[in-house]
């Protein structure tokens, strides 16, 4: 995968968490079950897809450094993962509802962790670092965020490095071998298409990237 190719992923994943938490952090009582269901079932989702995606370009390297940064004083980053991804896939492949149980807080409705969350063999076992799902979302993103900008920025520098000629050229020839675009589009697209607008349109999708891979702020479970 190439290195836009990863920073476009990683991208519409955070995007999809800040849709999320936007959300979650607005649940007020009386809270639709349905939508709470679902943003917090996307959070996680998108989460764990984020970090996978990092996982898959830059290996173990990455995944020693986001367990150094989700550890806290009574749970390895380790098993923190493992909880993160369990509830992940309980959620996506067994039906696993993650907002079954909840409480107010701050005149928000907060959804209780699942105590405990297992493999679909029912081992291992991770129990939740903390009671409520969103103080472990948190937690997550402030350790996971910077890890991952931190491999990304290799990306981030060879997609800045690439001349704006090679970025029109692709982006025509891409044009010209997709097979729905009518000719007329494609003429179009030829005769208008420039490469300032190419790397306008590239440099603010980064700089969008790079806000949505800062935290949070908020306290950390300790």
């Amino acid at each position: 995968m190439s290195d836009i190719e990863i920073l476009n992923g990683i991208s519409w994943h955070l995007e999809c968490m800040a849709l999320a938490a936007a959300a979650i952090d607005n649940f007020h009582p009386p809270a639709d079950s349905f939508k709470m269901r679902m943003h917090y079932s996307l959070y996680i989702t998108n989460l764990m897809s984020a970090i996978d995606m990092t996982y898959e370009k830059y290996g173990l390297p990455f995944q020693e450094v986001l367990k150094e940064n989700l550890t806290t004083s009574s749970f390895s980053g380790a098993e923190i993962l493992g909880y993160i991804r369990e509830l992940r896939n309980g959620i996506v492949h067994r039906g696993i509802n993650p907002t079954s149980g909840g409480m107010v807080v701050g005149g928000v409705v907060c959804a209780m962790a699942p105590p405990t969350v297992q493999n679909r063999r029912g081992s291992p076992s991770y129990a939740a670092p903390a009671p409520l799902l969103r103080d472990i979302f948190l937690h997550c993103e402030i350790g996971t965020k910077p890890t991952i900008e931190h491999f990304l920025e290799a990306g981030f520098k060879e997609v800045a490095s690439v001349k704006s000629e090679v970025v029109l050229n692709e982006a025509l020839n891409i044009i010209a071998a997709t097979p729905h675009i009518p000719d007329w589009a494609k003429e179009m697209a030829r005769k208008n298409l420039t490469k300032e607008m190419l790397v306008k349109a590239q440099t603010h999708q980064m700089e969008r990237l790079r806000g949505l891979l800062k935290p949070r702020t908020g306290p950390r479970i300790a």
